[in-house]
C-alpha cells in the first residue's frame, strides 16, 4: 500500500523569499520579515505553510497596488503549520505574501541555533543554521518541502564587529550606530533545506580554484590554519567534480565553516558548507592520518552533494538516498584519486559495504527507498542504509557500466533535472539513455526491497561448474517463505587461482550453474570476486578450506581476503557455519600486512569477544588473539623512515589488540609513553594517542582518568580533545566509570560529544550495565540536554543496549521503551531488540563448541 504523505496545500506556490532577520544575542531570540512572491494555482481563501518555534505576528497578501489584510493565523501543532486566513478570495496570478515573525535562537542544534565557544578567557557566541530534513520552519515561515524550490534573497542584521555568511556572495552591506546590515545576491532555484546563513566572530583562509572559484575556510578566532589541509583538499575536489559531471560549479563561491556545536558530521548547504570542527580541523603537519583521511572524504561528500542533491535535488524524503548513497560513493572516488595511497576502494568494502550489510541483515532494516509520511520522520533514514548500502548500489552500477557509460548517464541526468527534482526512476531512465543497458531490470530489487542475499556455492558435476543459489540472509534465523520471496538480479564476479582475472556471471533466478575457468579440479575460485557486490558468500567445506591456503600465501587480492572473514564471521552468526571453524579459518591470517584486512578482522574479533566476555573461555580468547597477532606485532611502536600512511594506521590497530588482550610488554610501554606524553605532548605520534590513552585507563584508575581529563580539556586540536573525551570512558573500574557517565551530562561536555563518552563507557561488560542503567535513571536528563539534535539519542540507545547478549536484557530494553518515549528512536530500538536476541542465541548455540576449540588449542597455563 502506497504512502500518504502530508504535504502543504498545492493552492499556492513560492517563487522568491526576500528574508530579513535580526537575531539579538543578549535574549537570543530573532526578529523576522519576508515577502514571498507566489504563484496562485487555484482560488483560496487562505495560505498554509510550515512553521515551528515561530511566532507569525502579522500577515497580508499584496496583488498589484491592492493589498488583502489577514483576519486569522492559526497554528497546527501537529503538522507544523502556520495558516493566514485572509478577508478576501485570492485569485489565481501572481501575488506577495507579506510577513512579520520572531523566533528563538535556540540550543537544539537545529534550525536557526546558538553555539558557544572560548576566546581569551571569554564566552563567545555565533549563531548558525542546520535546516535538514525539516527545520528551515523554525528560522523562518516556508514552504519546507524539497519539491518545492524557490530563490532567495537573505539580509541580516547583526553587531558591527561580526561577520555574516550565507550561500551567495555579499551584495551590499551598510553600517549605523554598532549595527550593520548586510545583503547578500539571490540565490539560485533550490530547496529550503540547503538555505543557511551564520553570524559570529570568524576568521577565514582563503584561495581560488583554478576556474576562478573564490574558495575559503572559515573557523572561530584562532584557528583558521587548521583548515588548510580541508582547503587544499577542497579547492581540487571542486575543480575535479566540475570536471566529472561535466557542469561546472553553479555558485560563484564556495565558503566551508567549522561549528563548534554542530550534531550531524556536516551539512551540504549550497555554497556554505557547514561542518563539526572535528571533520574540518587539523594540524596540518601532526594529524593522524585517520583525522586527514576522515577530513578529505567528509570535504568530498558535501562537496559532491552541491552537484548530486543541490544542483538535482530529490523530489521527496524516499529518495534520500540518492543524496547521501551517491554521495558517499562520489566522495570516496574523489579521495581515491588525490590519495591513492590510502587504498580506499579497500577501505570502502569494511566502512560501507559491511557496515550496511550489517545492519540490512536485520529484520528491522528497510529498503534504500523507503517512503514516509511526514518530514520529521525522516530522522531515522539518515542510517547505514540510506548511506551505505545506496553507495554499495550505486557501486555495483558502475561495475555494471563501466565508468564512461555511468559518467555519460549522470551527466545526461543533471542537465535534464538542474534546478529540479528528480527520483530513482530518472536515475535509471537517463543511465539507461547513456549506456544501452537495462539499469532498471538489474536494480530496481535492490534499492525498492530490504535485505540482499546470501549466495551459496558447492561444486558442480563437471570441472569447472558451480551450483548456486540464492536466498535472503539473515543475522539471526532463517527466512520465512513470505522473507524470502525476493529474487535478486546479481553479477557475480568469479575468478580462481589458475585465472585470477575477474569474469562476471549472472544469477537471475533462485539457482542456477556457473562456469569457472579453472585448469585444475582442486583449486580455489572466488566468488563475489573483488567485493563489489552487495551479498554474502556461503562455500561448502571443501571450497572454504581451499580458499584458506589461498589467505595464507596470499594468493589473494586484499579485497578477497577482507571479504572472506568478514562473511565467516556474519555466517557464524547466523547459525550457518559454527564460531570455532571462522576462528579456525581466521588462523591463516596470521601472516596477513593489510591495514583495513587487519582493521575489519579486529573488530570481528572484538565482537566476539564481547559476545564471550565474562564467560570461562574469556582468557582463552586473550591467548588465540596474542597467538594471531604474533607475526603482525613486528611492527613495533616506532614508525620507519619513508612508512606508508596504511602502515601507521596498521601499527595503531596491531598495538590496541595486543593492548586489550593482555600483552603485558605493549600495556607497559604504553604506561611509559604517556608518561613522557604527559611532560612532553610532542613526544607521541597522533596516531598513536589513541591507543597508548586507551591502554593506559583499561589499566589505570582515579588518578588516570584524572590526567586523562585535563588532556581533554586542555585542548586545542578537535581531533586531540574528542580521543581524550573518548578515553575517559575505558576505565575498567566501577567508580570511574560511573564519574564518566556523570561527566557526561556536565557542561564540560559539549551536547554533541556525550555519546562519545557513553559509547566508551559501554565498550565493556561491566561498563555496558552501568551505562544502560545511567540512561535508564537519567533519561529525562538526556532528552533535555540533547533538545532536537538529529539522531544522537538513537546513537546513546544503540551504543549502550545492542552489545547485550541475554533475552533477559533483550525484556528489560524492551520494558523500559514500552513506557519512555523519544522522536524518531522506533527503529533504531527495534533493531537493537533483534541484536541483543540475536547475540544470545549466537552464545548459546556456540558457547560450548567454541570453548572447546579454544580450551584445545589456546588453554591458558595455570
Amino acid at each position: 500500500m502506497a504512502t500518504e504523505r502530508v504535504l502543504l496545500p498545492s493552492a499556492v506556490t513560492p517563487t522568491h523569499y526576500e528574508l530579513s532577520l535580526i537575531p539579538d544575542f543578549s535574549t537570543f531570540k530573532f526578529a523576522g520579515s519576508s515577502i514571498v512572491d507566489l504563484t496562485v494555482n487555484e482560488e483560496t481563501s487562505s495560505i498554509t505553510f510550515n512553521g515551528l518555534d515561530i511566532e507569525v505576528s502579522a500577515a497580508s497578501v499584496t496583488v498589484g497596488d491592492k493589498t488583502i489584510a489577514s483576519k486569522d493565523i492559526t497554528l497546527d501543532a501537529e503538522n507544523e503549520t502556520i495558516t493566514v486566513v485572509l478577508e478576501s478570495v485570492l485569485s489565481k496570478g501572481d501575488a506577495k505574501l507579506n510577513l512579520l515573525f520572531t523566533g528563538e535562537l535556540n540550543d537544539k542544534l537545529a534550525g536557526f541555533y546558538r553555539s558557544s565557544y572560548e576566546h581569551e578567557g571569554e564566552t563567545k557566541w555565533l549563531a548558525t543554521t542546520q535546516f535538514e530534513p525539516a527545520d528551515a520552519r523554525r528560522a523562518f515561515p516556508c514552504w519546507d518541502e524539497p519539491a518545492v524550490k524557490a530563490q532567495f534573497t537573505i539580509s541580516l542584521t547583526f553587531p558591527a564587529d561580526m561577520i555574516a555568511l550565507s550561500n551567495m556572495p555579499v551584495e551590499s552591506e551598510s553600517t549605523e550606530d554598532d549595527v550593520k546590515t548586510v545583503k547578500f545576491g539571490k540565490t539560485p532555484i533550490m530547496s529550503t533545506y540547503l538555505v543557511a546563513f551564520c553570524i559570529g566572530h570568524f576568521e577565514f583562509i582563503e584561495t581560488t580554484t583554478s576556474e576562478g572559484i573564490k574558495f575559503r575556510v572559515w573557523t572561530t578566532p584562532g584557528k583558521k590554519e587548521m583548515g588548510s589541509f580541508a582547503l587544499e583538499v577542497g579547492a581540487k575536489v571542486i575543480t575535479y567534480f566540475g570536471e566529472y559531471y561535466g557542469i561546472p560549479f553553479p555558485l560563484p563561491k564556495q565558503d566551508f565553516l567549522a561549528v563548534p556545536d554542530f550534531s550531524a558530521g556536516a551539512m551540504e548547504n549550497w555554497g556554505l558548507v557547514t561542518y563539526r570542527e572535528t571533520a574540518l580541523l587539523c594540524d596540518t603537519e601532526g594529524a593522524s592520518v585517520a583525522s586527514k583521511s576522515r577530513i578529505a572524504y567528509v570535504v568530498s561528500h558535501e562537496l559532491a552533494h552541491q552537484w548530486f542533491g543541490n544542483l538535482v535535488t530529490m523530489e521527496w524524503w524516499k529518495e534520500l538516498w540518492l543524496n547521501e548513497g551517491f554521495a558517499t560513493f562520489v566522495g570516496s572516488q574523489a579521495v581515491a584519486k588525490f590519495f591513492p595511497e590510502w587504498d580506499i576502494w579497500t577501505q570502502f568494502i569494511s566502512d560501507y559495504i559491511f557496515r550496511a550489510l550489517q545492519v540490512d541483515s536485520l529484520r528491522n532494516s528497510h529498503p534504500i527507498e523507503v517512503d514516509i509520511s511526514k518530514a520529521r520522520q525522516i530522522d531515522e533514514i539518515f542510517d547505514a542504509v540510506s548511506y551505505c548500502k545506496g553507495a554499495s548500489v550505486i557501486r555495483m552500477i558502475e561495475n555494471y557500466l563501466g565508468e564512461a557509460d555511468f559518467k555519460r548517464g549522470l551527466n545526461l541526468y543533471l542537465e535534464k533535472f538542474k534546478y529540479g527534482n528528480a527520483t530513482t526512476q530518472d536515475l535509471w531512465a537517463s543511465l539507461t539513455d547513456g549506456s544501452g543497458k537495462p539499469v532498471k531490470e538489474l536494480m530496481d530489487n535492490w534499492v525498492q526491497k530490504v535485505g540482499y542475499p546470501i549466495v551459496s556455492v558447492e561444486q558442480g558435476d563437471t570441472k569447472g561448474q558451480f551450483k548456486v543459489s540464492q536466498k535472503r540472509f539473515f543475522a539471526a534465523g532463517a527466512p520465512t517463505p513470505e522473507e524470502d520471496e525476493t529474487v535478486w538480479n546479481i553479477s557475480i564476479g568469479v575468478c580462481s587461482k589458475s585465472h585470477p582475472e575477474i569474469k562476471y556471471v549472472s544469477l537471475k533466478t533462485k539457482t542456477g550453474v556457473v562456469e569457472v575457468d579453472i585448469d585444475e579440479d582442486d583449486e580455489w575460485v572466488k566468488f563475489n570476486a573483488g567485493q563489489s557486490g552487495f551479498y554474502r558468500v556461503a562455500y561448502s567445506a571443501p571450497l572454504s578450506e581451499r580458499l584458506g591456503v589461498a589467505i595464507k600465501e596470499k594468493q589473494l587480492s586484499a579485497a578477497d581476503r577482507l571479504g572472506i572473514q568478514n562473511d565467516a564471521f556474519a555466517l557464524s552468526k547466523a547459525g550457518l557455519i559454527p564460531l570455532s571453524q571462522t576462528l579456525a579459518l581466521i588462523q591463516f591470517y596470521v601472516e596477513e600486512d593489510d591495514y583495513t584486512v587487519w582493521s575489519d578482522l579486529s573488530a570481528n574479533l572484538g565482537a566476539v569477544g564481547t559476545l564471550l566476555s565474562g564467560t570461562a573461555v574469556d582468557a582463552n580468547l586473550d591467548s588465540y588473539t596474542l597467538a594471531l597477532y604474533s607475526s603482525i606485532k613486528k611492527l613495533g611502536w616506532d614508525p620507519v623512515e619513508g612508512e606508508s600512511d596504511l602502515h601507521k594506521r596498521l601499527r595503531a590497530v596491531v598495538l590496541s589488540q595486543l593492548s586489550n588482550h593482555g600483552d603485558a610488554a605493549v600495556v607497559a610501554e604504553a604506561k611509559k609513553r604517556f608518561a613522557q606524553y604527559v611532560e612532553d605532548p610532542s613526544s607521541l605520534a597522533n596516531d598513536l594517542h589513541g591507543v597508548v590513552f586507551k591502554t593506559v585507563m583499561r589499566n589505570g584508575g582515579k588518578t588516570e582518568y584524572d590526567s586523562m581529563k585535563k588532556i581533554y580539556l586542555a585542548a586545542t586540536q578537535p581531533e586531540n580533545r574528542i580521543r581524550a573525551l573518548q578515553c575517559l570512558g575505558f576505565s575498567t573500574q566501577e567508580v570511574v566509570i560511573l564519574e564518566a557517565l556523570e561527566y557526561a551530562l556536565s557542561d564540560e561536555v559539549r551536547t554533541q560529544d556525550m555519546f562519545y563518552l557513553i559509547w566508551t563507557c559501554a565498550s565493556t561488560s561491566a561498563g555496558r550495565v552501568l551505562a544502560w542503567n545511567f540512561v535508564k535513571t537519567r533519561w529525562d536528563d538526556i532528552l533535555a540536554k540533547l533538545g532536537g539534535g538529529m539522531g544522537l539519542v538513537g546513537r546513546i540507545i544503540s551504543f549502550t543496549t545492542k552489545d547485550g547478549n541475554t533475552t533477559e536484557w533483550a525484556d528489560d530494553v524492551e520494558a523500559f521503551f514500552e513506557t519512555h518515549h523519544a522522536d524518531s528512536t522506533e527503529r533504531t530500538i527495534a533493531q537493537s531488540l533483534e541484536s541483543i536476541r540475536a547475540n544470545a542465541a549466537y552464545l548459546t548455540r556456540n558457547l560450548e563448541d567454541v570453548s572447546a576449540f579454544l580450551t584445545t588449542n589456546y588453554a591458558v597455563k595455570q
